[in-house]
């Protein structure tokens, strides 16, 4: 009996130390990633309070998206398992199944071993390779560097409010279309004019987002982020999988890297980066292992938006787009 009380502790122990890692790391990244926690300097806080900026964060949220689920539809993901129905979810996860492949070098890989090592893990006598994350994931991230895609917006008549999403090769291919580039890469299920409207609207999603990661059921997650955070459906969806999937992968590497006892106390106030500009471990975790599956199935971030970082990045890696476009051009 007194074995079992101590296993009933710890395993409750581990439960919380679980919900408070995810709580923390998943607003926090996602959000310097896909525009939840911004850091603004003086110049952006008067472009963000200025009458212009609230005017066009109006506007993208009266837009009506048409195509939302033929774009989802393009990623090619699968669920073989029917987890999608089992919960209820319009979208599927990109990381489930992940893909596994057997090979005798790293060389003879169909795609490239990606360079982080926390994407993928290599396991059994065989050399199986297994990626965190489906087949189309892996094979988009691993030619990153020569994609040249881009996701636009097509509105059907003049009043600019129902629209289209349409992934072009590059960007001329768009704008000789009468395409509007909305973000670097394709489309995907936060690529909605809506969705960039709550990245820049709200200058602090942190603590909505974390409240909405202590929850343990997937539909729970996905309804505080829809009502709590103002995200749309499919995009809430494509967090919540993200939420689960850093649930299962990171939660040691942050117990290890913060302590138990601040885990337990919710006190992780170790900076996000160290002086290079590196994540921290639990962070790097949750970038690398998840990170993959969440852009390719979001299709939107902050920085292929070309909307600012608390997080400082290279300005290369920051898309340079002129939102009001949308409204502006003839």
């Amino acid at each position: 009996m007194y074995w079992k009380n101590v296993l009933a502790l710890i395993g409750g122990l581990l439960g919380i130390c679980i919900v408070v890692i995810v709580a923390y790391l998943v607003p926090h990244y996602r959000g310097w990633e896909s525009g939840t926690e911004q850091t603004l300097t003086k110049h952006h806080a008067v472009v963000a309070n200025s009458p212009e900026y609230s005017a066009l964060i109006e506007k993208l949220l009266r837009t009506q998206l048409l195509n939302g689920s033929e774009i989802h539809d393009q990623l090619d993901l699968v669920d073989r398992s029917g987890s999608r129905d089992q919960i209820g979810f319009l979208t599927i996860s990109p990381y489930e199944p992940a893909y596994e492949e057997d090979y005798i070098h790293p060389d003879s890989l169909r795609y490239s071993m990606p360079d982080d090592p926390q994407s993928y893990e290599l396991a059994g006598a065989n050399s199986s390779f297994v990626f965190r994350g489906q087949e189309p994931v892996l094979q988009w991230y691993s030619s990153l560097s020569s994609n040249t895609e881009v996701c636009a917006v097509g509105f059907v008549d003049s009043t600019r409010i129902r629209y289209q999403l349409r992934t072009f090769p590059d960007p001329n291919s768009a704008l000789k279309n009468n395409y509007i580039i909305t973000h670097r890469h394709h489309c995907g299920t936060c690529s909605s004019l809506h969705d960039l409207a709550i990245y820049q609207q709200k200058t602090d999603l942190v603590t909505p987002a974390r409240i909405c990661a202590k929850k343990l059921k997937a539909d729970d997650i996905k309804a505080c982020l829809m009502e709590e955070v103002g995200l749309g459906e499919h995009c809430a969806e494509t967090w919540t999988y993200n939420v689960l999937h850093t649930r299962r992968h990171c939660t040691a590497i942050c117990v290890g890297y913060y302590g138990p006892w601040n885990v337990l106390t919710n006190n992780m106030g170790k900076p996000p980066t160290d002086e290079h500009g590196n994540l921290n471990p639990c962070l790097a975790c949750d970038e690398n292992t998840s990170g993959p599956g969440f852009q390719y199935a979001a299709g939107r971030t902050r920085r292929s938006s070309g909307l600012v970082s608390a997080i400082p990045r290279p300005e290369a890696e920051i898309y340079q787009i002129d939102h009001q476009r949308y409204f502006n051009s003839k």
